[in-house]
């Protein structure tokens, strides 16, 4: 079970709704579902929801700086790299794809990357959310901070309540029924 789950995307109203923002569009399920009320922690810098079984967290910094974050909750509440579940898009998953881990690399993700650089480990769970596949000829850049397309919005939606349902399944049956169960 998991007692500090990370929703990592981009803040702010301009990158409400993009494709590197799907990690906190999980979060905001799962504090959905559970009726939490968000609320600033400024030592974080952050916004949280307190849930009876774990702590989610909204960073309040660009995805590629979201390890100080991480970090600082870590430390603050004495707690290790395996308490810890990080969400986030994944470009190599096609749309609708998840992949559930227990640890390793970050695979070029920027911030999974920041995230293990900042607390000097890779040994934290991750919930990779599939946004892929990278059009011919489109900037990595500007896919990832594009919206949605229409014909996409029914996927995604399908897609963030399968993850919330991974995420509810690792914390009641443990990690490795979860991958078993929502790994493409």
């Amino acid at each position: 079970m998991f007692s500090l789950i990370f929703g990592l995307g981009n803040p702010g109203p301009e990158y409400r709704g993009t494709r590197h923002n799907v990690g906190l569009m999980v979060l905001e399920t799962v504090a959905r579902r559970q009726k939490l009320s968000w609320r600033p922690e400024r030592w974080g810098p952050a916004y949280v929801a307190e849930g009876q079984q774990a702590l989610f967290i909204s960073p309040l910094c660009y995805m590629n700086e979201s390890g100080v974050v991480v970090r600082k909750f870590l430390q603050r509440l004495r707690k290790k790299p395996e308490d810890i579940l990080v969400i986030v898009d994944d470009i190599a998953l096609p749309l609708d794809k998840l992949r559930l881990r227990p640890g390793g690399a970050s695979g070029g993700h920027r911030g999974l990357l920041s995230v293990a650089t900042a607390i000097g480990s890779e040994a934290f769970a991750r919930l990779r959310c599939g946004i892929g596949p990278l059009p011919r000829s489109v900037d990595l850049a500007d896919f990832v901070l594009a919206r949605f397309c229409e014909d996409e919005r029914p996927v995604l939606e399908s897609m963030i309540e399968r993850a919330a349902d991974a995420f509810e399944c690792c914390q009641e049956c443990g990690i490795e029924v979860a991958m078993s169960r929502f790994n493409a």
